[in-house]
């Protein structure tokens, strides 16, 4: 009986990459390495005792010459042939890093894989709720409101932040720019848990990270003021309903969630 994924680490890694298959050309090549090997190293072995015993009429010289050049081309040969099982060694393990979903490779903070399946989460696009607030003159507040209000209605909270969340946050006057940067920050700045936060490589978008996420997790969604329009064809099976990302809103002096109503009104401080 096929094992059901309880993990979102068990669901992206349900489908193994296919092993390497070896043509006859590859190991053809590997026999030819062989023999090649194994015929210099016989004839550097040989030649002398060869010599010694049955043409010691030969010259020395002559021999030696012939002995150096054996022994200079079984080196080059050997040079040669680690060179090319390091290449293969190194796009093997390109190749093998390459089928790691780049959800469980960026996870610096060891905790995406341990998600569960089967657990009601909330995707929480960080730096787009974060400018929302600043824009607002509330900064990291709703941010911080939310996550918590969620996580006490039972939700597994995941925060994702763009990698110049930290740039952001120093020239909003959060911390001096000449602090080093440090998950900590963002967890006493946002109120969050360590297993809550995820910061996407720089270069990249956290846009795909929140898509893939919601994708994969069956019991989630996003809150976020982005519609993430340019992912629409990438990712139509998450965005076929209205239910899949709730916008932020201040209303009344409360913070409020487009289509879920908080169990507990969030009031603004």
């Amino acid at each position: 009986m096929k094992h059901k994924p309880i993990t979102l680490g068990e669901k992206l890694t349900a489908i193994k990459p296919k092993k390497p298959s070896f043509g006859s050309g590859g190991w053809l090549r590997k026999t030819l390495h062989i023999v090649i090997n194994f015929s210099l190293l016989i004839a550097i072995f040989i030649l002398p005792l060869w010599w010694f015993l049955v043409r010691p009429d030969i010259d020395q010289n002559f021999i030696l010459i012939i002995l150096v050049v054996l022994i200079t081309q079984w080196l080059f040969f050997v040079r040669r042939v680690n060179h090319h099982n390091a290449l293969k060694q190194t796009k093997r393990t390109k190749s093998t890093f390459a089928n790691i979903h780049f959800l469980l490779a960026n996870d610096h903070q060891d905790f995406i894989a341990n998600l569960r399946l089967d657990a009601k989460t909330v995707i929480l696009d960080g730096s787009n709720i974060y400018h929302f607030g600043h824009d607002n003159g509330l900064d990291a507040q709703p941010l911080g409101m939310i996550a918590n209000q969620l996580r006490t209605e039972g939700y597994r909270i995941v925060c994702f932040f763009d990698a110049n969340i930290f740039f952001t946050l120093s020239k909003h006057g959060a911390f001096p720019s000449d602090v080093q940067h440090s998950l900590k920050m963002l967890e006493d700045i946002f109120g969050l848990q360590p297993n809550e936060i995820y910061v996407v490589p720089a270069g990249e978008q956290a846009d795909k990270y929140v898509l893939s996420s919601l994708k994969h997790l069956p019991i989630s969604f996003a809150v976020s003021n982005d519609r993430f329009r340019d992912y629409s064809k990438q990712y139509p099976t998450v965005m076929k309903d209205n239910q899949w990302r709730k916008g932020v809103v201040i209303s009344k002096n409360e913070i409020k969630l487009l289509q879920h109503r908080f169990k507990t009104p969030v009031r603004l401080n």
